[in-house]
């Protein structure tokens, strides 16, 4: 198992690599590595240290953060509810971390004491609580297609609230909001990226301190009772880290759905359901999805560029069709 994880880890670094390159050298302007050597030490042209710092570099930032959030936010929702189904834009919590998003650059014009740096944010956080508050209270539903159609419902009725206030906003702030809705890196700005980032360093050591013998969940709630866990306690933790995560992903790059979806699946069935393997692969191969679909979204229809959460749609729907089709099936047997 370990070489297996190693093999595969290994591949997954090789190939963000090779996807890092490839966004840094190729869009609607063509970098060479001359020019980017000569940015980086300070001397580059005005065209070239614009694409390379104020467009390229921060894509690559923001894929990252998104990447690592949303791919551990799936994979904890996955195992706190038992549902392989799971994920953060299936159970409402990127609708209600959009909802946020939208509420604060709509009061924004009321020159509440906040900018929109720290205050974007810290409202994306608020609305995913909001969003998962909806799903998770209902704790009678316990079949996955039960919680799923509950997420679809409460999403659905968030975006119609986000739809009502963007016709409340004017063509200016209408125009932006649709696009990041959509799942697009709108806030290119390096103040920004900062505060995200720490928010992600803050986040990641409690996540991975949460999911400190988290394997145990995979027996199931009297096997981990009967172990010594307090499974209870530790839903509930793991639960809050997860929308923590997912809010922060959202208020980089807007909606995108089904990278939590599909990164850990893919994982596990690569190096199996052990933690201390399949977590770091999942966050490994979330980064790389993001990445992959920013460079499709930059270079398909150059100098058109289509969202990004649009690409990572096109690119995992079948294989959430494929899994409900046979979460349908087992739940028939």
């Amino acid at each position: 198992m370990k070489q297996r994880f190693r093999f595969y880890c290994t591949l997954f670094i090789l190939l963000f690599i090779g996807l890092v390159i490839f966004q840094l050298t190729h869009g609607s302007i063509h970098l060479s590595w001359t020019e980017i050597g000569q940015v980086l030490s300070g001397h580059g042209s005005a065209q070239a240290d614009l694409v390379l710092v104020q467009f390229r570099l921060p894509q690559i930032a923001l894929s990252v953060i998104c990447g690592v959030c949303l791919s551990l936010s799936g994979a904890i929702l996955q195992l706190v509810t038992e549902n392989p189904l799971a994920d953060t834009s299936i159970m409402g919590i990127n609708s209600g971390a959009s909802l946020g998003a939208v509420v604060f650059l709509a009061v924004s014009h009321l020159n509440i004491p906040l900018s929109q740096t720290y205050g974007l944010p810290l409202f994306a956080v608020l609305g995913s609580l909001v969003g998962a508050s909806i799903v998770f209270i209902q704790r009678r539903l316990q079949q996955p297609l039960q919680l799923l159609l509950l997420g679809i419902a409460s999403g659905t009725l968030l975006n119609g609230i986000i739809l009502l206030i963007e016709l409340q906003l004017d063509q200016f702030d209408f125009d932006k909001l649709i696009v990041w809705i959509s799942g697009d890196f709108w806030n290119q700005d390096w103040s920004y990226i900062a505060v995200l980032a720490v928010g992600l360093l803050i986040l990641l050591p409690l996540t991975l301190r949460g999911l400190w013998a988290s394997d145990l969940l995979t027996l199931g709630q009297q096997a981990a009772s009967g172990l010594g866990l307090g499974v209870a306690s530790k839903r509930q933790a793991l639960l809050v880290l997860a929308v923590l995560l997912a809010g922060l992903a959202v208020a980089g790059g807007g909606a995108i759905s089904f990278v939590g979806l599909m990164a850990p699946h893919i994982a596990r069935r690569l190096v199996g359901n052990h933690g201390r393997y399949y977590l770091p692969l999942t966050a490994l191969i979330g980064v790389n999805l993001i990445l992959f679909a920013a460079v499709v979204a930059e270079n398909i229809f150059a100098p058109s560029q289509l969202p990004v959460g649009l690409v990572v749609a096109v690119i995992t729907m079948p294989y959430f069709v494929f899994l409900l089709l046979h979460q349908a099936d087992r739940e028939t047997i």
